[in-house]
């Protein structure tokens, strides 16, 4: 079978009755192609002879974990250095490194894939960002200037396409070109890191970043936290109530929230255990509940039917994200456009407020580095600021 292999196209493809498995040949690319078995498993494969003038074939990666366009760039980078080698490199030549996408693909992607949940985020940085640019080149042959001239057009880039298709007359926020180099950085910092690669040296020092990161959110006032929960008592959904006091009093994540167990919850101690496989940052981390949070786990244990906290009524699974019942909350509680995840923020910014050192805000919060956490700190100095405003407008001194 011949097609032009997209993950749609070999999705519909069908294996015949009887047959084990099918390739499916990409018409664009010389060798590259997906083999498809019976149950439905389906790999990217490059088919090639070596010196020998056999007929080998190598696993480029599973349908689904890599995007079609990348599997036929890392056929044909892989086509293009077995060439290389039957030719022999000439001598004094400088020895090649991976392209970008080799390693972006082959060993960076996986190695992200083990240790955090962000692989999906970088795999479309990367497939969205970089690839264009770097995807074909030798790593060892992209330097400084090149990432300051990448660097400025990034810049000058349209935000478009998908579901940013109504803000195409704007261009890349300046969160989003920094994310972006620094995806390049590390991609670069983890190929010097290997060995193997023959990368000595990263052109992206050749550009400042800045890693502080600037909250973007609500921030609620106790007023404005307690219109919250008279609405969500309101609510058809008898567990909203639960949850949002829950997130807002630990400052947890929705879906460590939404997914808690009754095996994290110690009792005695008053600790909740997140496990590493439910923690972003894929480290686990321990919180120590305040009275309130404790007084609702017990009571909510004596009549627990589930592993579950927050267990849905309607399937026993865990909520996905009850959006439904928090729309309706936060409409009624006069808060439109509140996110869930604006709670985590409250409660941080509540913290730092009350006189919470900066460390103790970070390990509530389950940060892995005390920059990420630094962000509120400029939120608390634009409070304080603000309340000066305030209370100077009062006296009527500067009217």
């Amino acid at each position: 079978m011949k097609l032009h292999i997209t993950e749609k196209a070999v999705k519909e493809a069908i294996v015949p009755a009887g047959k084990k498995h099918i390739l499916i040949f990409d018409t664009e690319q010389t060798g590259f192609a997906v083999q498809k078995t019976g149950p439905g498993s389906m790999s990217y494969i490059i088919l090639y002879r070596n010196e020998q003038k056999k007929q080998r074939q190598e696993r480029l990666g599973a349908v689904g974990e890599i995007s079609a366009n990348a599997a036929r760039s890392l056929a044909r980078s892989f086509l293009a250095e077995l060439k290389e080698k039957k030719q022999g490199v000439p001598r004094g030549r400088t020895v090649l490194a991976p392209t970008m996408d080799e390693f972006f693909y082959k060993t960076f992607l996986p190695k992200v894939k083990l240790e955090s949940r962000s692989y999906e985020t970088h795999a479309s940085i990367y497939r969205n960002h970089i690839q264009a640019e770097f995807g074909q080149r030798r790593m060892n042959e992209v330097d400084g200037d090149e990432i300051v001239d990448y660097a400025g057009r990034l810049k000058e880039k349209q935000a478009s396409g998908g579901r940013w298709a109504k803000a195409s007359s704007r261009t890349l926020s300046d969160g989003t070109v920094k994310r972006i180099l620094i995806l390049v950085r590390h991609i670069f910092n983890e190929a010097i890191r290997t060995k193997s690669t023959n990368v000595t040296e990263n052109p992206t020092h050749a550009i400042q970043l800045t890693t502080v990161r600037k909250i973007v959110g609500k921030f609620l006032s106790r007023a404005q936290l307690k219109a919250l929960l008279k609405a969500a008592e309101a609510s058809q959904n008898a567990d909203l109530a639960d949850i949002i006091k829950v997130m807002g009093a630990t400052g947890l994540r929705r879906d460590n929230v939404l997914a808690m167990r009754w095996s994290w919850f110690d009792e005695v101690r008053a600790t909740l255990s997140v496990p590493a496989e439910e923690d972003k940052a894929k480290k686990g981390f321990v919180l120590h509940l305040s009275s309130g949070v404790v007084d609702i786990l017990q009571h909510r244990l004596e009549t627990a039917g589930s592993d579950w906290v927050f267990p849905n009524p309607k399937t026993g699974r865990p909520y996905h994200s009850c959006r439904n019942a928090w729309v309706t909350a936060r409409e009624n509680a006069g808060l439109p456009g509140l996110r869930m995840h604006d709670l985590r923020h409250t409660y941080a910014s509540m913290m730092l407020d009350s006189g919470s050192d900066i460390v103790d805000v970070q390990q509530a919060l389950g940060h892995t580095q005390l920059k990420t956490t630094a962000g509120y700190l400029h939120l608390t100095e634009g409070r304080k600021r603000h309340n000066a405003n305030a209370a100077a407008q009062t006296t009527g001194l500067f009217a």
